[in-house]
């Protein structure tokens, strides 16, 4: 946490529910917004108001945005069972090839929970189906719960999602050469 304007604010992934991390995330994309805005835009969504900024000194402003994006350096071990609603999910450091389509899909088409999809698809119940699993209401409903979670549980598997994506897509471009 750090202290904006006597406010004390999340800025650190164990701070900042997925939910919060996945808006900033969306916040920092928007190519609308030029670097004040998406940190004004930021910080109000963490509860201070742009007005409170508006007579703020720049260089003191550019000091806060600063000591926000400072992350401490924290090693994130990889979560591999969560608790929630009383079911048990299991994940593993593996993607199937429904996994695969599927996060493609979510990454590729959705704004918005796209990082709390992606773990709905990892994370599975030992008791359903894959039919049950991959059901939409079903990866839905459990993106729902997990964007509660604490952003630190989603940063292995999004570092392991982009590292699996980005070696196929190596592959992909190599097989092309060679075709």
């Amino acid at each position: 946490m750090i202290n904006v304007l006597n406010r004390e604010i999340p800025n650190q992934l164990d701070e900042i529910t997925i939910e919060q991390f996945e808006t900033i995330t969306e916040i920092n994309n928007n190519q609308e917004l030029d670097p004040i805005d998406k940190h004004l835009k930021v910080f109000a969504y963490l509860g201070i108001p742009e007005s409170e900024f508006w007579d703020y000194d720049v260089a003191d402003f550019i000091g806060v945005v600063k000591d926000f994006n400072k992350l401490e350096q924290k090693e994130h071990p990889t979560v591999e069972e969560l608790e929630l609603e009383g079911f048990t999910y299991k994940a593993q450091m593996k993607l199937t090839v429904r996994d695969t389509k599927m996060i493609e899909k979510v990454a590729l088409h959705k704004e918005k929970g796209y990082i709390s999809e992606m773990l709905a698809i990892m994370f599975k119940r030992e008791d359903l189906t894959a039919a049950e699993h991959y059901a939409d209401a079903h990866i839905k409903y459990k993106a729902k719960l997990i964007r509660k979670l604490t952003a630190n549980v989603a940063v292995p598997y999004l570092i392991f999602i982009a590292e699996k994506i980005s070696q196929q897509v190596k592959n992909d471009t190599s097989t092309q050469a060679v075709e």
